[in-house]
């Protein structure tokens, strides 16, 4: 009777457990995600572990469907509708995000990292589709067909907003202010933004076919002027302003096309950066140079609050008939961020933590600047 009874029992619980595989699937069907191929090569495996068999490859670009996860790996179906897993850091989630340009000129490559070849470029505004992200990086094609990787740094996602029609508030051609992702202008926790909607164009001086000066120990003024700006662009990030760049990798760029920014987007502040250089190597310190008087200002506060953050001579803010500045409507300076044919200045000019300084410095510069308009 015993065992009559045990039968009855695994019987009806087979009953009810049959389908739950069918369900389970069901359920990841309906919870399904696409994911998008980034490495080069990527290998498929019967089984979430490296020492499984091998039963598929995928390629760079490869759209696939994710039906699973666990431990850092990706059940994904195959075209043949087999399934496989692979493991999860070479494989993006598709997503088709709106968004815009938001650098000058944007450079667009093959593969997520700034060595890989360049595809295309866009300009700013230029509307794109982000169709997945991984560290900093989105897969994009715009609406002339570029696709490739840029960095998130210099695109901004659309809002509800930026579904609405197209008004001349929101037109770059018509010289109005772009139209800014709230979330940048979030305030901080420990209250308001210092910077907050402030737009602020930083040229990294030289680029590409210009190598600016060269170093007494070889490097190029234009290698030193981009991560300089980089780190002066996370800082007034960081406190609520709209930051553009006129380049964001070793590109040349027109000089016009660099006070053209400024002038188009009615930027509050330009600040190009340059590192010095004279046959007298005895020459050191910082100088700052404006065109209109109205803008001795702008270039006083930088100098001088860079002047305290670096400990380096500070040699004035002075006139100088330079074209960025010249030919800019908009509040504009250039600083000369030391010699780099002085050995006691160049020994701290290329120090990481001299661009860290340098940021703070510009920082405190403009927080001057605009508390006194």
């Amino acid at each position: 009777m015993k065992n009559l009874r045990l039968m009855k029992v695994l019987t009806a619980l087979s009953i009810v457990a049959a389908p739950l595989p069918e369900l389970h699937q069901h359920a990841l069907a309906n919870t399904a995600s696409q994911g998008t191929v980034i490495a080069d090569d990527l290998n498929v495996r019967a089984q979430a572990d490296m020492s499984s068999k091998i039963v598929g490859q995928l390629h760079q670009g490869d759209t696939v469907e994710i039906i699973d996860s666990k431990n850092n790996w990706d059940q994904i179906k195959l075209p043949n509708n087999q399934t496989g897993w692979v493991y999860n850091a070479w494989l993006a989630q598709t997503q088709n995000i709106g968004a815009t340009v938001e650098a000058f000129v944007l450079r667009v490559h093959k593969n997520p990292n700034l060595e890989s070849k360049v595809v295309g470029r866009l300009k700013i505004g230029t509307k794109i589709t982000i169709q997945a992200e991984q560290t900093g990086w989105a897969k994009i094609v715009s609406s002339s067909g570029v696709e490739g990787w840029v960095s998130e740094n210099y695109i901004r996602k659309d809002t509800p907003a930026d579904s609405a029609p197209p008004s001349k508030k929101e037109d770059l051609s018509q010289g109005s202010k772009p139209l800014v992702d709230p979330s940048i202008q979030e305030p901080a926790q420990n209250g308001e933004l210092p910077l907050k909607g402030k737009i602020i164009v930083l040229d990294a001086g030289h680029g590409g076919k210009d190598d600016g000066a060269t170093s007494i120990t070889g490097t190029h003024e234009k290698s030193l002027t981009l991560p300089t700006v980089q780190a002066v662009e996370q800082k007034l990030k960081d406190a609520g302003a709209i930051v553009y760049m006129t380049r964001n990798d070793d590109t040349y760029i027109p000089l016009n096309q660099r006070s053209g920014l400024a002038n188009q987007i009615h930027a509050d502040a330009f600040i190009s950066f340059h590192y010095n250089w004279s046959q007298d190597s005895s020459a050191n310190g910082l100088t700052s140079f404006y065109y209109q008087k109205s803008n001795s200002p702008l270039a006083s506060d930088i100098l001088n609050e860079v002047v305290k953050t670096t400990g380096l001579k500070n040699d004035g803010a002075q006139f100088d008939d330079l074209y960025v500045l010249r030919n800019n409507s908009q509040p504009s300076t250039l600083i000369e961020l030391g010699f780099l044919s002085n050995k006691q200045d160049d020994s701290t000019l290329e120090s990481p933590a001299f661009r860290n300084q340098v940021a703070q410095g510009v920082y405190q510069g403009l927080l001057t600047y605009f508390s006194n308009k």
